[in-house]
């Protein structure tokens, strides 16, 4: 089986322009799912990120998204027909499990949420605790892993987290789907995970995820950047 995954992240309050382009690449691309990697907007309200999901949802796919470090700390908990989320939590998708993790490990900006990097670990951890049964992880993260090419800004420093890092090394998810980083637009692997940045959504920026798993239940994954 193939499970068909539209990443977007930074949308940074990109919203009803967008929405003929998006469907256009879903349906073109036959999209199954749509991971939404956090700053659906710029310091917003819980109000100004349910606009934008508000709109994601008229894509009538299902929609797993968490929010960023720009979006308000209680945004987490936004839902609609399709869109669920995912902040700290586990979701089963059509045999994948899916774990999710928002905000952002701290920055030199002071944004709305960020959060230690116990909080972050400890925050996956108990996520982990509830996965359901032994389907292979994905897994949707605002924050890139520390020291990849998914963290670097301009200057070559890296600034992911370390949390993330962690559990990719220890958990060995399929692939982690991220953002944060705008300028560190890039697919890349670390060990046996595939680690897409899509770039900003803001800027048109998307990516589309291929998951494969053959009949001995091995899954393996590969990505390519789009626009909208």
């Amino acid at each position: 089986m193939v499970l068909k995954i539209l990443g977007l992240a930074d949308l940074h309050s990109r919203g009803r322009l967008a929405i003929d382009s998006l469907t256009r690449i879903v349906e073109e691309e036959k999209i199954d799912l749509i991971a939404v990697s956090g700053d659906l907007t710029n310091f917003g309200s819980p109000k100004k990120v349910r606009k934008i999901l508000e709109e994601l949802d008229k894509l009538n796919k299902p929609i797993f998204y968490v929010p960023g470090n720009m979006d308000s700390e209680d945004s987490d908990d936004i839902e609609f027909s399709n869109v669920k989320p995912l902040h700290a939590r586990i979701r089963n998708f059509q045999g994948f499990n899916f774990i999710g993790l928002g905000a952002s490990n701290p920055t030199p900006f002071g944004t709305p949420n960020e959060l230690p990097e116990e909080m972050l670990s400890l925050l996956l951890g108990k996520a982990l605790e509830e996965r359901p049964n032994d389907d292979p992880l994905i897994l949707i993260s605002h924050t890139p892993p520390l020291d990849s090419e998914a963290d670097k800004i301009r200057r070559g420093t890296h600034v992911g987290s370390f949390c993330v890092r962690d559990f990719i090394e220890r958990e060995k998810p399929i692939a982690v789907l991220c953002g944060h980083i705008h300028e560190s637009k890039s697919i890349s692997m670390i060990s046996e995970t595939l680690c897409i940045n899509p770039g900003a959504g803001a800027h048109g920026n998307a990516a589309i995820i291929e998951i494969m798993l053959d009949e001995q239940g091995k899954a393996t994954a590969k990505a390519e950047f789009t626009n909208f």
